[in-house]
């Protein structure tokens, strides 16, 4: 008898409770076939900041279960909001600027869609929504743009935007350090009311400029300033960890 995806789960519980790994257990009408290629491709072995892949089996797909989502550290204390919020923007840059000749955008970047391991480690755990760019193939493409693109966020007043033709035209966007600071850092971010750099210590701020900088990258006054500021923010976070 084919084993069903109840089967596999109850085997993976005792599995689980004798090694201390933890799994989650997917069924292919619940994801895109292409979702366990993307672990693949892109596996935690070589580096990617996304759930280990342990495996399939038919319609079945099992995954590393990472942890509670960052939703649930919203109001956590300021060090450990700091921490998640620099891992976050290590995971913008490494998708963005990386020696792979790939660049991945993330377009779903909401507080449910990163999770935080034991060891406090951040993953992003949905790669459903990525947009890959080979940006040495793209250099061939007529439509290529040798240039920066720089993510703006018009025509949507409270959500994340983008298009699919300014990501994979351009040599390298912004759109990435766009989606992590305004979309999850700042106040009134798109996907936290309070953002989750919230109630920033007034010591660290004059010391640093922290709030600042999260503004900066979140709506900057400058285009392209993203490039700039990134580096400089990620700085500052680690030096108050």
């Amino acid at each position: 008898m084919m084993s069903t995806k109840s089967n596999i789960e109850s085997q993976l519980r005792s599995v689980d409770g004798m090694t201390g790994m933890h799994f989650v257990v997917h069924s292919i009408e619940d994801l895109s076939l292409e979702y366990s290629l993307w672990l693949q491709a892109f596996s935690q072995a070589e580096g990617w900041p996304f759930p280990q892949y342990f495996g399939s089996c038919g319609r079945v797909i099992v995954e590393e279960y990472v942890g509670k989502t960052i939703t649930y550290f919203e109001d956590s204390p300021w060090k450990q909001r700091i921490d998640i919020a620099y891992q976050l923007l290590l995971i913008a840059q490494m998708l963005t600027e990386n020696a792979s000749g790939f660049s991945l955008y993330m377009t779903d970047v909401n507080m449910d869609n990163f999770a935080v391991r034991s060891d406090g480690t951040v993953l992003l755990v949905d790669v459903e929504s990525i947009v890959i760019v080979d940006r040495f193939s793209l250099k061939k493409d007529q439509n290529f743009q040798n240039k920066l693109h720089h993510s703006k966020g018009e025509f949507c007043k409270d959500c994340l935007n983008f298009s699919f033709e300014d990501l994979c035209n351009h040599n390298q966007s912004d759109h990435n350090y766009y989606a992590i600071c305004r979309g999850l850092l700042v106040p009134d971010s798109y996907y936290s009311s309070k953002g989750l750099l919230h109630e920033i210590p007034e010591k660290v701020d004059i010391q640093t400029n922290l709030s600042l900088l999260v503004q900066e990258c979140a709506n900057p006054t400058k285009m392209f300033n993203r490039f700039q500021v990134v580096p400089k923010l990620l700085q500052v976070m680690k030096s108050l960890l």
